[in-house]
Order: C-alpha cells, then structure tokens, then sequence
C-alpha cells in the first residue's frame, strides 16, 4: 500500500526588507530582543551579530563592476586593477570605467575664468580627453603624480592638433580594450592625427617637441590595435629616432624638458624592441649625441625609466647583438664578457622599493637573454660568486638561468598589482617565467595570473599573447626541447614589443 504523504501545513514565514515598499515600516524592537528572535530562527546566525544591520539602509547596487562578477551574478569590490573575486578565481578583470568629474587642478587653470571655452587650434573630444588625463596615461610613468604625459599635456594640446587626435585616437581603443569591434573612432582618429602630423612636419628644422611627441605615441600605440603580433612600428620608430637625434643636435631644443622626456622614452621604446627586431633594422642613438644626456640621467628620475636609462640603453645593445647571434651564429665573446660585467656591476638608485625591484629584474633580464643565447663568457672567473657555490658556470648556465629567474620573480610578485610601475613588469616577467621548470607550477600559475592583471591594468592583448607564448614555451621544455620564449616567438613568427 502506497505511502500518504504527511499532508501536515507547514508555517512559512516571508521576511520583507525594511523599506520594501509593499510594507509598512514599524519601529524596530529592542536590541536584545531583535537578537534573541533571529537567533532562534536562523541556524547560520552568526555570533557576532549586529542588532543595527535591520535599520541600516540596503547596498546600492555596483555599478562599476567587472563583466565577470556581472556574468557570475556577484556582487564585484571594485578593485582595480583586479577584483578581488577575479584574483581568487584566476580570472581576467574587465572592469568598466566610472565616470569622474573634471576638476580644476593645474594653476595655469585657475587664472582663466573657469567657464572661458577651450583655446586650442581644434575642439577635443572632452570625454577622451578627460580618459586620457585620468586614464590612459597612468600606465606610461612610474608616478601618477609626477607624469609629463598627464595634466601638464594640456599646454602642448593648445597648440598641437595632432598630439590631440593622437591621445583621443588611443583613449577611444583602451575605453574598449582595443576590441577590434570597437576600433572605428580609434582609427578615425588615428587618421587624423596622421592628416595634421604631416602638415606639421613640412619643415623637418621646425618641428615642435609636441609634434615629435605624437610620433612616439602613434609609434607605440600601432601594435595595440592589431588582432595579431606581426609589427612593432618599426617605420614610426626609424622616424621617431631621427626627429629625436636633430633635436639633441639642437643646443636650445635639447634642454626641453619635453625632449628629455622623449629620449628616455626613447631608450626604454629602443630596448623593448631590440631582442625582436631584424638585425641591421634599427640602430642606436648616436652615442656621442647621448652620452652627456646619459651621464646627466644617471642620478635623475625620469617620470617612465626611473634612474634606469644607462641600464636599458645597456640592454638595448645586448638586445641587438643577441638577435644577430640568433641570426648569423657568430659569438663575440670579448663584447659578451663585457656586457655581462656591465649589468653585474650595475647598481639601481632611490629608496622606492618597488622600483628597485623593477630595475633589478631588467638587469636579470638581460643577464637571462645573455646566457640563453650566448651561453656564459667562458673567460670570466668571477662568474657566480653571489650565486651558489657548485654551479657549472662554464659549460651548463642553466642552474644560473633558473636561479636568477627565481630572483626576478620572488621580488616582482612583492610588488602589488596596483602600483603603478607594475604596468612595466611585462617584459622582465615573460623572461624570468619562460625559465620555470616543470616543478615550479605554483609560480608558472602566478605569473599567467600577473599577466592578467597586466591585461585588466592597460587593456593590451599583446600581455594575453605573452601567456599563450609561455605556454607554448613550457609545452616545448616539459618535452625535453629547450627553447627560449625568443625561439618560440620567432618560429610562430610572431612580433612581440611592450614598449
């Protein structure tokens, strides 16, 4: 005989928030009392109870969320650049952008009247406008307070219309992280920066600093809006470096301030790309035009290279000779002795943490590029005195390889993820993390996970290229094939430069 189900009611109870609008509002009841009823009635009843949280007023909804918390139907923190959520997960942070209001900061402002109209040769975009200031720029300078490329851009703006459309054209791709769906205002701005560039630069004697400017950021913002790694600009770059060398020429140009940011923009936009580029593509500075700048660097901050620049003008030119030992398979083993003493002799300055870091992972870079493609310079005897003892440093470098990539790792993963020189961890962490081996899978998850965090921090697919590129490397390594992430780059053919 079947079983009757217990046809028993069952007393629900439907709790309404305070102000739900279907419901009168009562006074609440007495502290003690309000405990002791939701004790009784809810089994998770933390301990800890609050007798205020009935009367406090409801979360409003976030509406500055990432997508991912949208998708999953969770509430996002809003941290940026990486949710706290997304960190957990491992997952990227596609986070939107809130809206700010303008705010009167520069003195040069405040002395006009506040509703006088802009006095530019074109009218901006105001909202691009604004998201580079506020935005896009912060991930081109070490400090958010002391970047030429912010606020103190608005002097240059007045008088350059292709540094405008130039800035609008890259706000306009990284509002939208560069989606290809979403590239045609980029573009058209793009373009226009090109159509007013030229009429700029009719006279090569002539050219204003700002107008020079626009070529570094319509050069190094080329690879940003492709949906493969196949280019780094390298026709911008030649003109870049020649405009650049007549300025330095230029007794008065040179002490601009504007020019000296360039050349250390340039030094770090050479080194990035010297490990890719074709040998005989793109030479050095004029050393003789740059020495004194050099030497005049070495002891000052500059807003995007730190105290760095004879260090990477250093790892430019390792860049190159490695890539035409790649190429040709002849050795200098003099010039690599002497590149190898260089960055072990070379010391970061400043108290900043953080940059310190960073300047010891670009010297670790180089010394890992060194050694991967050159080998270690056999004359050397000093080789390996600050690692451990026992190290084959003649005929196997890869203890000295690995140990060096720990070192980079161990520091950079100290640095948080909101700092913002963590947006110039991108080529210093794809060297030292094509070296994990098979048994360092914690690190080789951290790093893919740092590497998001670049991506959600300045919306560049080309650090979502770097995971597949490392992936591909370990897949190869774990096989017993060793390769370098520059052997792995050059047989998919691909171009990679995070300048």
């Amino acid at each position: 005989m079947a079983c009757v189900p217990n046809m028993k009611k069952t007393a629900y109870r439907v709790r309404f928030a305070p102000d739900n609008r279907y419901q009168r509002l009562q006074a609440d009841p007495a502290p003690s009392q309000t405990c002791s009823v939701v004790a009784r009635r809810s089994p998770w009843a933390r301990s800890s109870f609050s007798p205020t949280r009935d009367s406090k007023e409801p979360r409003s909804k976030s509406k500055s969320g990432c997508k991912e918390c949208k998708i999953r139907r969770v509430k996002c923190d809003e941290t940026f650049p990486v949710c706290i959520r997304c960190q957990r997960r491992g997952s990227l942070c596609l986070s939107a952008t809130p809206p700010v209001q303008w705010q009167t900061e520069m003195p040069w402002m405040v002395e006009r009247p506040v509703l006088e109209p802009w006095v530019g040769v074109v009218n901006p975009n105001k909202r691009l406008l604004q998201y580079w200031l506020e935005k896009t720029s912060r991930i081109m300078a070490l400090n958010p307070d002391d970047n030429p490329l912010s606020f103190p851009l608005i002097e240059h703006l007045l008088s350059t219309p292709s540094l405008v459309h130039a800035v609008q054209s890259i706000s306009a791709g990284q509002e939208n992280f560069f989606r290809q769906s979403s590239l045609e205002l980029c573009l058209a701005e793009r373009g226009l920066a090109m159509q007013s560039l030229q009429l700029e630069v009719n006279d090569p004697n002539n050219i204003k600093p700002s107008s020079l400017l626009t070529v570094f950021l319509l050069g190094i913002s080329w690879t940003w809006t492709e949906d493969h790694p196949t280019s780094y600009g390298k026709e911008h770059l030649l003109g870049a470096k020649t405009l650049l060398e007549k300025m330095l020429v230029d007794e008065q140009k040179r002490e601009c301030p504007l020019v000296q940011f360039m050349l250390g923009w340039y030094i770090y936009w050479d080194m990035s790309c010297s490990f890719i580029a074709e040998p005989g593509d793109v030479s050095p500075l004029n050393i003789f035009d740059i020495f004194s700048s050099l030497q005049s660097m070495r002891s000052s901050y500059h807003p995007m290279i730190g105290f760095s620049a004879e260090l990477l003008h250093l790892v430019a030119c390792l860049g190159r000779h490695c890539r035409k030992v790649m190429q040709s398979g002849v050795r200098d083993p003099t010039l690599e002795g002497i590149f190898e003493e260089q960055l072990k002799a070379w010391k970061p300055d400043g108290d900043d943490k953080d940059l310190v870091y960073l300047s010891n992972a670009y010297r670790n870079h180089g010394l890992i590029m060194l050694y991967e493609i050159c080998g270690v310079p056999t004359h050397n005897q000093h080789l390996g005195q600050s690692l451990d003892d026992g190290l084959n440093t003649s005929t196997d470098p890869s203890h000295i390889i690995h140990a060096l990539a720990l070192e980079s790792l161990q520091e950079m993963f100290q640095t948080p993820v909101d700092v913002p020189c963590f947006c110039y961890h991108s080529i210093p962490l794809l060297t030292a993390g094509a070296e994990l081996q098979r048994g360092d899978s914690q690190l080789r998850v951290e790093v893919i996970n740092r590497f998001k965090a670049l991506f959600s921090t300045t919306r560049l697919s080309i650090n979502m290229w770097a995971i597949s590129l490392l992936q591909d490397t370990w897949e190869l390594r774990d096989c017993g094939i060793h390769v370098s992430w520059l052997d792995s780059l050059i047989f998919q053919d691909w171009i990679l430069t995070f300048a």
